[in-house]
């Protein structure tokens, strides 16, 4: 990876991102269901996975992720240190994941164990490994799938979760392949399982360490409760805050592209035909000149890039805000203060990763 073309200026990830003929998503061997396909093949699997996250269904999950993360934060300590990553963060990943998915709760262990050894093979790459990691995972997600499919046989109106959707999804007129269910529940749960963690840590940071904030996030947080309030407006404001945080510490650091011609990106980058192409979102959404120095998560959110852009960008965004919104209300809910922890600082994470590690903090 050392030898890709790393485009960090916002206009550059733009343009790329949103020229899916220039800048292809085909980078890798690996079946990808829809992130690694392009075109017209792109269209057709992105279409099954929108209908897994329309809006009716992600207002619909909203009371699930409500309980899972009360359950979470009521088992955190208070007065004492606990870590907003894992202790919060991977805990309510893993429970609202596997509650939405419709998985049993003895899965929760082995997925947050599966994730330890994802993150330790991330900072020291070995392919030999990594491989038997990708595999470890394909079987918990088969089993998980041919559960499924039994339940289905024993009882056609068994209720449908998550899994029982995607099961019944149909591509170019066919079912899908045991192939691209994995990769799709591969891609929600080994990509977005950590990925929530880490914005859990990066929220919670931000809001530990500016109290302005953590109680403007308060005030919103009452005011979403009151039936008599302005919920579309208060909504936006809560997400754009969410989004600002995640903008300024980015745990999404960067996607890969492939070129199929020469090309010259507005601020004069050069790049051959065939090169290896990262876009780099943490940069991006740190280009000053797009972005102010300061906290504006209104006037920032138009070019936010926390969620990519163009055809590719990510179909889980009214997912993952309402995942992070649930466990954030949570833990404000659940506390009149959080605060860092006195004898404990932050640890980020290590290279190719973003974001935190660690986050000791504590709540009273």
């Amino acid at each position: 990876m050392s030898d890709a073309v790393r485009l960090t200026r916002h206009a550059d990830v733009v343009a790329a991102a949103r020229d899916a003929h220039t800048f292809r998503s085909c980078t890798s061997q690996h079946l990808h269901v829809p992130n690694g396909m392009d075109g017209d093949e792109h269209r057709a699997y992105r279409t099954v996975v929108d209908r897994q996250m329309t809006p009716q269904i992600v207002t619909a999950l909203q009371p699930l992720f409500d309980t899972a993360a009360r359950e979470i934060v009521t088992a955190l300590p208070t007065g004492d240190v606990f870590d907003a990553v894992a202790d919060l963060g991977e805990a309510f990943a893993v429970r609202a994941q596997c509650r939405w998915l419709g998985w049993p709760v003895e899965v929760e262990d082995e997925l947050r164990a599966w994730m330890a050894r994802n993150y330790a093979a991330a900072r020291h790459p070995d392919p030999a490994v990594n491989a038997r990691i990708a595999a470890d995972f394909d079987a918990l997600v088969r089993r998980q799938v041919d559960a499924h499919r039994a339940a289905r046989t024993a009882n056609p109106h068994v209720a449908a979760d998550g899994t029982h959707r995607l099961l019944d999804e149909r591509v170019h007129g066919r079912p899908l392949t045991d192939d691209e269910i994995v990769s799709i529940l591969r891609n929600w749960t080994a990509g977005d399982l950590g990925s929530l963690a880490r914005c859990v840590g990066v929220v919670v940071h931000r809001l530990a360490t500016r109290p302005r904030w953590q109680q403007r996030m308060r005030v919103l947080s009452r005011r979403l409760r009151d039936e008599g309030a302005d919920a579309v407006a208060l909504r936006a404001e809560w997400d754009a805050i969410l989004g600002e945080c995640l903008r300024l510490d980015d745990p999404f650091v960067a996607n890969r592209r492939v070129t199929t011609c020469p090309v010259t990106t507005s601020t004069g980058v050069r790049i051959d035909e065939g090169a290896m192409v990262l876009l780099d979102w943490t940069a991006a959404n740190l280009d000053p000149e797009v972005f102010a120095d300061r906290f504006d998560p209104a006037g920032h959110a138009d070019d936010n890039l926390v969620f990519g852009t163009g055809p590719h960008v990510c179909p889980g965004r009214d997912l993952s805000y309402a995942e992070l919104g649930a466990v954030i209300m949570a833990l404000l809910d659940g506390s009149a203060l959080i605060e860092p922890a006195r004898d404990e600082h932050p640890i980020r994470h290590e290279p190719p990763l973003g974001g935190w590690a660690r986050v000791p903090v504590s709540r009273r």
